[in-house]
């Protein structure tokens, strides 16, 4: 309404007035109260849905970090297991290396061995056969038996004393 028309009402119609605008003012109140609440609801909802959604990217983070750690860690097991190996492979190569040493060591010995062993028959052979020689020289009969004896005959004693039959 215009200012005119208020200045013409009566008292009954401005308070009639009054009335319908304080109603009016106590509605949009209440809706503004209705509407504040629903306002901080979905504020509060947001603010819950950016927490939520802070959390789930902190918690994607989290186990993004986890997930790099895990791979930090299985990498260094890798890295672990491929120089265990090489360490493996060197002791082996080396154990075979000193295996081969001690079997090549062995050998040489064990014909160093033989052929001392052989020097020292072939040497108590030559003193066995000189002793007999002297023994039956010194008994000509004994001599004589064996020389005469068709067995004896047939064999002659080896003269490098080797105690093989010719």
């Amino acid at each position: 309404m215009k200012e005119k028309q208020l200045r013409s009402l009566g008292k009954t119609d401005l308070l009639n007035i009054m009335r319908m605008q304080e109603e009016e003012i106590e509605r949009l109140g209440a809706e503004n109260r209705a509407l504040s609440e629903r306002l901080a609801q979905r504020v509060l909802i947001m603010e819950d849905a950016g927490s939520i959604a802070e959390a789930s990217l902190r918690i994607g983070g989290v186990m993004q970090a986890a997930q790099e750690s895990a791979n930090i860690y299985l990498e260094s097991l890798r890295v672990m297991e491929s120089e265990s190996r090489l360490r493996m492979e060197k002791k082996e190569e080396e154990l075979s290396r000193r295996a081969e040493e001690i079997l090549r060591d062995a050998e040489q010995r064990a014909a160093a061995r033989e052929t001392l062993e052989r020097q020292t028959v072939e040497e108590l052979w030559r003193d066995f056969r000189n002793r007999v020689d002297r023994f039956v020289k010194a008994h000509t009969e004994l001599d004589d038996m064996i020389r005469g004896n068709p067995i004896f005959a047939q064999q002659e004693l080896p003269a490098d004393g080797g105690g093989e039959e010719a």
